[in-house]
């Protein structure tokens, strides 16, 4: 009885997750077909990419099962959530400030979470290292934008010390899915990738707002940058959503190693 139930639940988290995919797949042609016409709709484009976010954060949450890392799921849970904050901010109220102030929190938990996995190979792993390693680095940053004499507020401090830290916790989850070699982290990893390409495309499409660039090359670039965003930003949320239940492949055979 034991086991037949459980066969039923992994069932309904292969289900759960193929309608979750579909869903991301139909909303993902949709505002990429919108922001590629000349004359689509932006605030359809926008709610659909907000829709997209919000499935990402419900799917963490509705599925459960004993096998996953409960702590990983909370911890997953909230980046999403705060993921979802954001783009409440940025996407939906302009509110650009708040939104990567919420971003840099996002970090701090997929930091937390790259962490745990490090843990894991090295009891030796201190998470206070890392975050004094950003701190540091971000300074750092800041001092050769100021003797280059870019203008500073507040959202450009933010964003230094979020650059910063997605840039790390890329380059750490990256060593912790080769070294580790298991479902979940390379998940991971790939979507913390998708998720630095989005936020490259960002800061080209908005680096004009800080050095005057007056070209043919740079327009294109723009144009590209504007749609590329999202192009990579929806896949990486789904990636890392998709992270957390990667118990449902394993028990289905399809990959060997560790979860």
């Amino acid at each position: 009885m034991g086991k037949q139930k459980e066969r039923m639940k992994n069932k309904l988290g292969i289900a759960i997750t193929t309608i979750f995919l579909l869903m991301e797949i139909i909303i993902y042609l949709a505002f990429m077909y919108l922001d590629s016409s000349e004359n689509s709709s932006y605030i359809i484009s926008n709610n659909l990419k907000f829709i997209g976010i919000i499935l990402c954060f419900l799917f963490s949450v509705i599925l459960h099962s004993k096998d996953m890392d409960q702590t990983d799921m909370y911890i997953l849970r909230g980046a999403l959530l705060f993921t979802l904050i954001s783009d409440l901010f940025i996407l939906i109220l302009d509110h650009y400030t708040l939104g990567t102030l919420t971003f840099c929190i996002v970090q701090l938990l997929y930091l937390i979470r790259i962490y745990r996995f490090r843990k894991q190979m090295d009891n030796n792993s201190s998470i206070l290292k890392y975050l004094i390693r950003n701190v540091l680095i971000t300074l750092g940053v800041l001092c050769i934008l100021m003797s280059i004499r870019i203008e500073f507020d507040w959202l450009v401090i933010i964003s230094v010390l979020y650059f910063v830290s997605i840039v790390l916790n890329v380059r750490d989850a990256v060593w912790v899915a080769y070294k580790t070699k298991s479902l979940k982290t390379i998940i991971f990893a790939i979507g913390m990738v998708l998720f630095l390409l989005c936020d490259i495309n960002v800061l080209l499409f908005n680096i004009s707002d800080f050095v005057a660039i007056d070209s043919a090359l740079f327009s294109n670039v723009y144009a590209f940058a504007a749609i590329a965003m999202w192009m990579f930003y929806l896949p990486a949320q789904v990636g890392i959503a998709i992270s957390g239940a990667s118990f449902i492949f394993l028990k289905r055979g399809k990959y060997k190693g560790k979860s």
